[in-house]
């Protein structure tokens, strides 16, 4: 076990936990927006994916997209879950602008879309995505402190990704952890991006914006994974950070719109 990998999963996980947190604090002091609109966008997460999609997207995959074999195979289910992924997200914000917003009367300011984007980001990072670094973490002390190799041998011959994942995680690298804390500091400016562009489609009432914002994070969704499947993560999240940029540029420019 490196001493090193472990500190940088700890490191990771104070990334995880304390970058939405503290972007949730320093946004509410400075814009006075009311906790209960945070908690509308980790409430949308939980609801369209936490408990809905993921789950779904779990036996889908191991029903169909675990038997796929050809590369072009693969890559149109990546476009199909990259697109399934985005309509459900960007549905539950629609859904969360048109019923809690409406019911608490909240405007559809540029503030209020940020903290709703915000809250969405905060759980999904804090929870969902922590919560697998733990797993991943436990995991990777409990596998290098036996031997892989035994394991994989009493799993047998017919269970070779469960060998190849078992052997991923023992062999951890330091910088794979902070890789993972970095893709969830750049998924904050999409993530509020994404919120802005559903709400931009309700204050302006006209769809395109819906459609931008679902295209947008289905092209996010296949472009990042599959540049790190092909040239490997530090490629990938290059390209993510240039992603994240352009999000930032759209917050920008809809701040200019919806302020006004």
């Amino acid at each position: 076990m490196s001493a090193a990998t472990v500190v940088a999963f700890i490191a990771s996980l104070g990334v995880q936990v304390g970058y939405p947190l503290a972007a949730m604090i320093l946004f509410r002091r400075r814009m006075r927006v009311p906790w209960l609109i945070f908690g509308y966008g980790a409430l949308i997460f939980g609801l369209f994916q936490l408990l809905t999609w993921l789950p779904l997207n779990f036996y889908l995959d191991v029903v169909i997209g675990d038997r796929l074999t050809t590369e072009t195979a693969k890559f149109i289910w990546l476009l199909a879950m990259a697109l399934g992924t985005s309509l459900m997200e960007e549905g539950g914000r629609w859904v969360g602008y048109r019923v809690l917003f409406a019911r608490k009367r909240y405007p559809l300011t540029w503030r209020n879309g940020v903290a709703y984007g915000l809250g969405h980001n905060a759980l999904e990072s804090m929870l969902f995505i922590s919560g697998l670094t733990v797993v991943y973490l436990v995991a990777y002390i409990a596998l290098s402190r036996s031997d892989p190799s035994q394991i994989v041998q009493t799993l047998g011959p017919g269970a070779p990704d469960l060998q190849r994942t078992l052997f991923g995680i023992a062999h951890t690298s330091w910088d794979q952890p902070l890789l993972v804390a970095l893709e969830r500091v750049l998924a904050l400016p999409h993530q509020v991006a994404w919120s802005l562009l559903v709400m931009a489609s309700l204050a302006f009432r006209q769809k395109r914006w819906f459609g931008f914002s679902v295209l947008y994070h289905a092209s996010v969704a296949v472009i990042v994974p599959g540049l790190a499947r092909l040239y490997g993560f530090g490629w990938a999240e290059a390209v993510n950070a240039i992603l994240a940029a352009l999000s930032l540029w759209i917050i920008v420019r809809l701040y200019g719109v919806s302020e006004a």
